[in-house]
């Protein structure tokens, strides 16, 4: 008897228990967990893989709330962390053709279900906001490529729970399919896409005009070309402007990205300036001009050489740029120092022929000039 009535306590209490469970339910609401399940066929051929997703929602905690049996509202939550079920969701749906892919990363801003009771029904009205951006990842930070935002709608009866998870899944599938179609339209023409940069270099002589004088083997300089006035405050017979540029446009071809590029080296007469003219001071300043056309060559030669990032082709070129640059100007400071200002005629000579090997392409004497510790020999 004792053990018997032990045995009625303990269900008893069990059973109070249960009683409080159900009254806890009742007036909270149970949570709903979902996930994201990728069904149908998934998209064949893709050029890109998504392979990152950061939740960016303020609310991390719940996707909203929905009616329940009870007819009181429970949190709808995802069986994972938003970022790893729409990553397995996406990569599941996706197949590309090879492993060299662009890469992907999905930002989500908002998502978030609501629900309404139709009146006076046992109908429930939902309703699925998604907003998500992609984003290429490349060398640096990730480019900005299009944002999908949707809604869906749809109608339930208060059995038919599982119809949020599916309708949940068939957002983020056409987030998918929308991106898909926009990539498939652009990765031809967007230089974003873009994953090879082709370099067209236009470098050849252009016309002189009384403004200009544009480096040209057949046009060498004339005192002529030198229009400014003396300088009264220098104690040097000629001084010459001689300098070069970078300048082209860039378009995309089948997904290439193709930059054209055009070299000018050219002098300015109307900052460059003569006082006694003579053959051997020409001389002296055609070297000049050529120094400068020597420095364009080994930038030519530079960016021939060079792998562009199709992400940081621009800076690379305007980097290369200015180290030739300054290069022009280091061995134009060289070149007077040595020479004295044409004063020393041997250095002179010694120059001459340095930079005729220079101008036909053996750069050797011009390397050690520019390595040479002591400048002024």
């Amino acid at each position: 008897m004792k053990n018997f009535a032990v045995y009625k306590s303990v269900r008893k209490a069990i059973f109070l228990l249960f009683i409080c469970s159900i009254f806890h339910q009742v007036s909270r609401g149970q949570q709903l967990t979902v996930d994201l399940i990728a069904s149908g066929k998934p998209i064949e051929q893709t050029t890109y893989q998504i392979t990152e997703v950061i939740d960016l929602r303020i609310n991390k905690n719940q996707i909203g709330e929905v009616f329940q049996f009870n007819e009181r509202k429970g949190k709808v939550v995802l069986k994972n962390s938003l970022g790893t079920s729409a990553l397995s969701f996406f990569q599941k749906n996706v197949r590309p053709y090879q492993k060299e892919v662009i890469k992907i990363q999905a930002r989500v801003y908002d998502f978030n279900l609501s629900e309404s009771k139709a009146y006076d029904s046992n109908i429930y009205n939902g309703d699925i906001q998604l907003i998500i951006g992609f984003y290429k990842i490349g060398s640096f930070e990730p480019i900005h490529l299009v944002d999908y935002s949707g809604s869906v709608q749809y109608r339930r009866s208060a059995n038919r729970l599982e119809m949020i998870e599916s309708t949940i899944s068939r957002i983020f599938r056409s987030s998918l399919e929308y991106f898909d179609a926009w990539i498939r339209m652009q990765v031809m023409d967007n230089p974003n896409l873009a994953r090879v940069v082709r370099l067209e270099i236009i470098d050849k002589a252009k016309e002189s005009n009384k403004d200009t004088v544009y480096y040209s083997p057949n046009r060498p300089l004339e005192w002529a070309d030198f229009k400014d006035r003396p300088n009264s405050g220098s104690r040097y017979n000629a001084s010459i402007f001689t300098s070069f540029s970078i300048q082209g446009k860039s378009l995309v071809e089948a997904g290439t990205i193709v930059q054209n590029l055009e070299i000018d080296v050219y002098m300015l007469p109307d900052q460059s300036w003569v006082r006694n003219q003579n053959d051997y001071a020409l001389n002296h300043e055609q070297r000049h001009f050529d120094v400068a056309r020597i420095a364009a060559d080994r930038l030519v030669d530079k960016l021939k050489s060079i792998e562009l990032d199709p992400d940081w082709y621009e800076a690379t070129i305007n980097d290369e740029f200015l180290n030739a640059y300054r290069e022009m100007n280091r061995l134009q400071e060289i070149y007077d120092k040595q020479t004295r200002h044409g004063m020393d005629t041997m250095e002179q000579e010694r120059w001459n022929k340095l930079l005729d090997e220079a101008l036909s392409g053996n750069w050797t004497g011009i390397n050690q000039v520019l390595s040479s510790k002591d400048k002024g020999k």
